[in-house]
């Protein structure tokens, strides 16, 4: 299944997937600094490691702390997603995912939370932010 859509932040990813339904933040109290297991509460993903994993979710739950918290996950303790993938990536998760060094997407010609099911291969190239970005789905075996 290939998906286009636009690149927000750009870059190459590949990784396995974690879809969540809910809106999702980056802050402390969402997901550990220290671990990167999802602790919100009324997360799809509760418990689960969102380590080197492609993230698709609609939207930012938070404010701007979730730029911070994304941004100390990808560079300095090294416990952040590969990529985002979201309906509509916030301005927040943007800057966070810019100044982190993690691709994000958005904009998709199918709607990723019910495309994208958790536990597939998720291929995403979005060479050029504002641009065209491709997101290739190799379901799970």
């Amino acid at each position: 299944i290939v998906l286009t859509g636009i690149a927000r932040s750009k870059g190459k990813a590949a990784g396995e997937a974690i879809v969540v339904r809910q809106r999702m933040g980056w802050a402390f109290n969402f997901v550990g600094n220290e671990d990167g297991i999802v602790m919100q509460a009324d997360s799809d993903a509760r418990g689960m490691s969102i380590v080197g994993k492609i993230v698709a979710y609609p939207t930012l739950l938070g404010s701007t702390t979730s730029a911070t918290s994304l941004f100390f996950k990808c560079t300095q303790s090294h416990h952040g997603p590969a990529a985002i993938i979201c309906q509509q990536v916030h301005a927040v998760d943007i800057s966070g995912a810019i100044a982190g060094g993690i691709t994000a997407v958005d904009s998709l010609d199918q709607d990723p939370i019910t495309t994208i099911k958790t536990g597939d291969w998720v291929e995403i190239d979005a060479p050029k932010v504002g641009q065209k970005a491709t997101v290739t789905i190799t379901r799970k075996a």
